[in-house]
């Protein structure tokens, strides 16, 4: 929904990606303009059955605080319950929205299913399995793994060079992996496509989508270096882009 960063683009929104299974419709992060980039797909902000977030960063969770908003205040206030998982840190930042906004935050009429998940651990939606792993960025970051009927994606969300991703990531049929970077500022947080397409040959992942641009990144062609390192195709992703696993 969101190829992104925390710099405001047109072409491309904040952090969020779509994951839709039986039973199953959640986000991965909530960037600046993602809800607007869920409505474009067909997806309102009442069809989410949960949010699973990477980290507690702005660029993020920027939209975090309109979604419950908009729950309790739109014609047709939510009434399912609505799962919101990340890690560790999780119940200690809803609790700093609600001493910002007071009450409106606050659920009216639906249960919110707070999820605190350190790396390994699990937040099950409908058949869809849903786990969570280490990547070296904050110390509560996590990466997200989806697997159902013996296909599975992965969503990297932030991340530097990272043994325990590749870990995590193998054998996926699908990585959304960050290639925030331009080949020339390397950093421990973040990756380059290089370093990116690296990680995902290492992994020994079926493909590989790359996401999470600074505008720097794009100055060069991000997926030449990966494909590179890969071995094989790469997709740059665009706001909208569609996967089937």
């Amino acid at each position: 929904m969101g190829t992104g960063t925390c710099v405001p683009r047109l072409d491309r929104g904040g952090p969020c990606v779509l994951v839709r299974a039986p039973g199953a419709c959640l986000a991965v992060d909530l960037g600046l303009g993602s809800l607007h980039g869920l409505l474009r797909s067909g997806v309102a902000h009442r069809d989410l059955d949960g949010v699973f977030l990477s980290h507690l960063h702005p660029d993020h969770v920027a939209e975090l605080a309109s979604l419950l908003f908009a729950s309790n205040y739109d014609d047709e206030p939510r009434c399912r319950p609505l799962i919101l998982a990340g890690g560790p840190g999780l119940g200690d930042f809803l609790g700093g929205l609600s001493g910002a906004f007071g009450t409106w935050l606050q659920p009216r009429e639906y249960d919110l299913d707070l999820r605190e998940v350190a790396p390994g651990g699990e937040a099950a939606l409908g058949e869809l399995r849903c786990r969570a792993g280490a990547v070296r960025h904050l110390p509560s970051s996590l990466a997200w793994r989806f697997e159902r009927g013996g296909r599975s994606a992965v969503v990297s969300g932030d991340t530097g060079p990272s043994p325990e991703l590749e870990d995590f990531a193998r054998g996926a049929d699908l990585l959304v992996l960050e290639a925030s970077l331009p080949p020339s500022a390397e950093m421990a947080a973040h990756l380059t496509a290089r370093q990116a397409g690296e990680l995902a040959r290492r992994a020994g992942v079926g493909r590989l989508v790359l996401t999470h641009f600074y505008p720097a990144a794009e100055a060069v062609d991000p997926a030449v270096f990966a494909a590179e390192a890969f071995g094989r195709a790469v997709v740059v992703a665009t706001d909208g882009a569609r996967f089937e696993v």
